[in-house]
C-alpha cells in the first residue's frame, strides 16, 4: 500500500508544476499589461525633423561675437561692401561642389558690390581627404592662387575625393595653375596653413555649424533650399536696399535757400 501511494503522489507532481507555471505566466502577463497602461508612450524626439526657432537678434549677436577666422580671409569683392556673403564649405562635400557653381555665378553678377568670404570647414570624420584639400587651397593661397586652386578642387572633386594618392593629384592641379611646386610642397604641411584652417573651423564651431555648406548673408544663416542663385539675389538685394535706406536716413536734410534769394546769383 505504501508503494502505491508514493507512485500516485509522484504522478501528480508534473501536473502541479505545470499549474504553477501557468499561474505565474498569467500573473506576469497581467502585471506587464497594467504597467504598460500607466507608462507614457515614447515618441520620436529627433530634433532634425523639427523646424528650429529663429531669433534674429540672438543670431546677429552670435555672428558678431564669433572668432574672426583666418586673417586675412579668402575674400572676393570689395571690403567696404554693405553685403557680406560668408560660406563655410568642405572641398570633399558633394553639395558644396554644387553650391560652388552658384557662388561663382553670384560673384560674377555682383562683383565688387558684395564681399564674398570662403571659410574652410573640412568634415574630417566623414571625408578622409577634406583637410588635405583645404591645406592645398591654403598653400596655393600663400602664392596668391587660392581661388584658382579652389576651383580645381571643386571641379575635379570626383577624381580625388576617395583617392589614396590625393596629394599627387593636388600637385598636378598646382602645376596646372602655375605654382612654385617646391614652395607648395613645403607650405601644404606648414603650421601657417594648418592655423588658417583651424581658425576657420573655430569660427564655424562658434557659429554652431553642423554641416556644409553653411552660408550666411549679413549674419543670417540660409537654409539649404535658399542656396539658389535667384533666392540669394533676392536676399542680397533686400540687404542692399536696407543699407541704402539707412544711409539716406543718416544724411542731414538739405537746407532750402532763404525765401526771396536768388539761387543763381
Amino acid at each position: 500500500m505504501k508503494q502505491v501511494q508514493t507512485k500516485k503522489n509522484n504522478s501528480n507532481l508534473p501536473l502541479a508544476i505545470i499549474g504553477l507555471v501557468l499561474v505565474a505566466a498569467i500573473a506576469g502577463g497581467w502585471w506587464f499589461y497594467s504597467s504598460s497602461k500607466t507608462q507614457p508612450v515614447k515618441t520620436n524626439t529627433n530634433t532634425a525633423n523639427k523646424k528650429p526657432s529663429y531669433d534674429p537678434a540672438a543670431a546677429q549677436a552670435l555672428y558678431a561675437g564669433a572668432p574672426a577666422g583666418a586673417q586675412p580671409a579668402n575674400m572676393l569683392g570689395a571690403p567696404s561692401a554693405t553685403v557680406t556673403v560668408e560660406e563655410f564649405a568642405d572641398f570633399q562635400c558633394p553639395t558644396c561642389a554644387t553650391v560652388h557653381t552658384k557662388m561663382k555665378e553670384l560673384n560674377s553678377l555682383y562683383g565688387g558690390r558684395i564681399k564674398f568670404i570662403y571659410r574652410n570647414y573640412p568634415l574630417t570624420q566623414m571625408h578622409k581627404n577634406a583637410y588635405e584639400a583645404a591645406s592645398a587651397a591654403e598653400a596655393a593661397g600663400l602664392q596668391g592662387k587660392f581661388w584658382a586652386m579652389q576651383d580645381q578642387l571643386f571641379t575635379n572633386q570626383k577624381t580625388w575625393s576617395n583617392s589614396a594618392e590625393a596629394r599627387k593629384l593636388f600637385e598636378e592641379y598646382g602645376n596646372k595653375i602655375g605654382l612654385d611646386m617646391a614652395k607648395f610642397q613645403t607650405d601644404i604641411v606648414s603650421v601657417p596653413v594648418k592655423t588658417r584652417i583651424d581658425d576657420d573651423m573655430n569660427r564655424g564651431t562658434a557659429l554652431k555649424i553642423t554641416g556644409t555648406p553653411s552660408v550666411f548673408i549679413n549674419g543670417r544663416q540660409l537654409a539649404i533650399q535658399e542656396m539658389e542663385v535667384n533666392t540669394m539675389r533676392q536676399i542680397i538685394d533686400a540687404e542692399m536696399q536696407k543699407a541704402s535706406g539707412q544711409a539716406q536716413s543718416n544724411q542731414p536734410a538739405s537746407q532750402a535757400p532763404p525765401s526771396g534769394s536768388n539761387v543763381n546769383k
